[in-house]
């Protein structure tokens, strides 16, 4: 079965907190989808079968645009209220890179992911997700120390 996500999509998940890293949050949180993975490849990958749509890595967003203040680290993009907008959000938010979930594409993580758009916010501008992209592997590069990597499919 094909995966309902894209690269880019943001989507509505239970976005796993560092306390709990493997656990689903108790509530629903968008992010942006960076990488999917056929059940084949998430199965190869994890050592073991996973759900008919396989798996993703996504990054974190949030609405609190002011935690940071104008110095933003390394990783992380502040999304203005106009291109927020054009994304179909209501808010300016920012993406953090550094903060990444491995997630089974399955319910107890994605909670629409059964429903006709399968819980799809929007996708993301091509320009905006290269600059995810770009602040992904800056990250790797430069701060690996900041990342914190969640979710039950996550590399350890």
């Amino acid at each position: 079965m094909a995966s309902p996500f894209r690269r880019g999509d943001m989507v509505w998940s239970y976005f796993p907190f560092a306390e709990a890293p493997d656990i689903p949050a108790a509530v629903r949180h968008a992010g942006v989808i960076v990488g999917v993975f056929t059940p084949n490849e998430a199965a190869r990958l994890a050592g073991r079968h996973l759900p008919a749509y396989g798996a993703a890595v996504a990054v974190y967003t949030s609405s609190q645009v002011q935690k940071f203040g104008d110095q933003l680290p390394i990783g992380v993009i502040r999304v203005d209220l106009d291109r927020a907008r054009q994304n179909n959000n209501a808010k300016a938010f920012f993406i953090d890179t550094r903060v990444r979930a491995y997630l089974p594409l399955h319910k107890a993580f994605f909670p629409d992911i059964d429903a006709p758009n399968h819980g799809v916010i929007a996708s993301i501008d091509a320009g905006l997700f290269k600059r995810v992209v770009e602040q992904f592997a800056r990250v790797n590069a430069r701060a690996p120390e900041q990342i914190v990597t969640l979710g039950p499919l996550r590399p350890r």
